[in-house]
C-alpha cells in the first residue's frame, strides 16, 4: 500500500546509517528523529524523540541502559519476530543509533523464549562495530512478560509484574538507572531516518481471523481497516466485527471499515493500536461470548499485582459467562460499566487500563447481543452453551 519508493521496514536497507549517525552532532540527530514524526510503535504512540530527551535529561554521569522490546506478547501478532527474521540488521543498527542518542553503553534485545528464528537472525546480524554491547535476553513467556515495567523486573531476575509509575523508566528504569525502553519496530526506523531522512509512514500489522491470507503486513499508517483487510486478500465470508488492538483491544462493528488505523483515530473509535492485530470476526459469532473469552484470557494472563486488574478481569469474565449462560440481569450492563471504569482509573499498567475497551465497544456496537441474552435468555446467534448454573456474588452490585 505505501508507494514502492517509500522506505519500508521489512525490506528497506539503510547501509552506512550507523556511521552517518556517529558523524552527526546529537542535536542534529534528534532533529532528524523529530522531523520524521516517529511515534512509539509499541502501542502507546508516544513521540520517540521526547522519550530520548527524557532519558538524556536524567543522565548524571552514571550508567544508562537501552532495552529493545521484541517480545511479541500477543501470540497472534508476531511483528518483532517477523521484522528480525526479515531485517535484523536494521533493528541492531537502530539499537546502536538509539544508544548513541541517549549515551547508553549497554543494551538488551528482549525476546520471547519461543522466538527461536528471530534470535538466530539477531545473532547472525550481530557485529563488533555497533559501538554498544547488545545482550539478548529472554522473557518468561506469557502476555505480561512484554509490559514495559514487567520486562525491567525480568531483567533484574524478578517476577514479571508491573510497577507503579511515576517514576518512569526514563528516570528510574533498569537497576534504578535512566533507561530507554522502545519496541524493535520503533528502533528499526532509526537507520532509515538517518540515511534517508525518511518519515515514519508505515506500520506493521498482523491480520488474522476470517481473511483469505492471514499474516504480517506493512501498511501505510492511517490506512482504513477496509484497505488492511484487502491487503490480506479480503474477508473469507461475511463479517460481524473487527477486533483491533490485540487481546485488550475493542471490537468494532463490521460496518466500521472506514476507521483509519492510526493512534488517534483508533482512540476516538474506542480502541487502541495495542499489538497492531486486526482480527476479522465472522458472521454468526456471539459477541457476548467473544468478550467473555477475551476476559478469560486476560484473567489468566494478569500479573495479579493490582486489585483492579486481578479482580476486575475475573469479575467481568464471570458476569459475561453468566449472561450467556442464561443468568443475565438488567443491572449487569451498569455493573460492567462500573468495573471497566475502576480498571481504567486504578490499574497499574496498560494491560488493565485498556482492557475495558472490550466492554465499551461491544456494549455500544453490539447492544442487541447483550439485550437478547439478558431479556430473552437466549443466544442471538444460537451458538452459546451454558457454562455456569448459578451466579456467585462476591461484591455489592448496583
Amino acid at each position: 500500500m505505501p508507494a514502492s519508493t517509500a522506505p519500508r521496514l521489512l525490506d528497506g536497507e539503510a547501509r552506512g546509517a550507523l556511521a552517518r549517525a556517529r558523524d552527526l552532532p546529537i542535536d542534529d540527530l534528534l532533529e532528524r528523529i523529530e522531523k520524521s514524526n516517529l511515534r512509539g510503535r509499541g502501542g502507546a504512540g508516544y513521540p520517540f524523540v521526547d522519550k530520548i530527551r527524557a532519558v538524556r535529561s536524567n543522565a548524571d554521569g552514571g550508567p544508562i541502559y537501552l532495552v529493545a522490546n521484541a517480545y511479541d506478547a500477543d501470540p497472534g501478532s508476531p511483528l518483532s519476530r517477523t521484522l528480525l527474521t526479515r531485517n535484523a540488521e536494521n533493528v541492531l543498527a537502530g539499537i546502536a543509533i538509539a544508544a548513541r542518542a541517549v549515551g547508553a553503553t549497554q543494551a538488551y534485545l528482549y525476546l520471547h523464549p519461543e522466538a527461536v528464528d528471530a534470535r538466530a537472525a539477531a545473532e547472525r546480524a550481530m557485529g563488533d562495530d555497533l559501538g554498544v554491547n547488545i545482550e539478548i535476553a529472554l522473557g518468561p513467556g506469557g502476555f505480561m512478560g512484554g509490559e514495559e515495567s514487567a520486562l525491567l523486573a525480568v531483567l533484574e531476575s524478578r517476577r514479571a509484574m508491573a510497577r507503579q509509575r511515576p517514576p518512569y523508566p526514563a528516570s528510574q528504569g533498569l537497576r534504578m538507572r535512566p533507561t530507554l525502553v522502545a519496541s524493535a519496530e520503533t528502533l528499526a526506523w532509526l537507520p532509515l531516518i538517518v540515511a534517508e531522512q525518511a518519515r515514519a509512514s508505515t506500520k506493521l500489522v498482523s491480520v488474522t481471523g476470517a481473511v483469505v491470507r492471514a499474516g504480517v503486513y506493512e501498511i501505510a499508517l492511517g490506512s482504513q481497516l477496509a484497505e488492511i483487510l484487502s491487503e490480506a486478500g479480503g474477508a473469507s465470508g461475511k463479517l460481524k466485527g473487527i477486533h483491533v488492538g490485540g487481546p485488550t483491544g475493542g471490537i468494532l462493528a463490521a460496518t466500521r471499515t472506514d476507521t483509519r488505523f492510526d493512534f488517534d483515530d483508533l482512540r476516538v473509535a474506542g480502541t487502541h493500536m495495542g499489538s497492531a492485530q486486526v482480527r476479522a470476526i465472522p458472521a454468526g459469532t456471539c459477541i457476548v461470548n467473544e468478550a467473555a473469552t477475551l476476559f478469560a484470557y486476560l484473567a489468566k494472563e494478569s500479573c495479579a499485582i493490582c486489585v483492579p486488574c486481578r479482580v476486575g478481569t475475573k469479575r467481568v469474565q464471570a458476569i459475561l459467562e453468566s449472561t450467556y449462560s442464561g443468568l443475565g440481569r438488567d443491572t449487569d450492563l451498569a455493573w460492567l460499566d462500573e468495573l471497566g471504569t475502576h480498571m481504567e482509573r486504578f490499574s497499574l499498567c496498560g494491560f488493565g487500563i485498556t482492557a475495558p475497551s472490550i466492554l465499551r465497544t461491544t456494549m455500544r456496537e453490539f447492544a442487541d447481543d447483550y439485550k437478547v441474552h439478558i431479556e430473552q435468555k437466549r443466544c442471538p446467534e444460537g451458538v452459546c452453551r451454558p457454562v455456569r448454573s448459578r451466579r456467585y456474588e462476591t461484591m455489592v452490585q448496583p
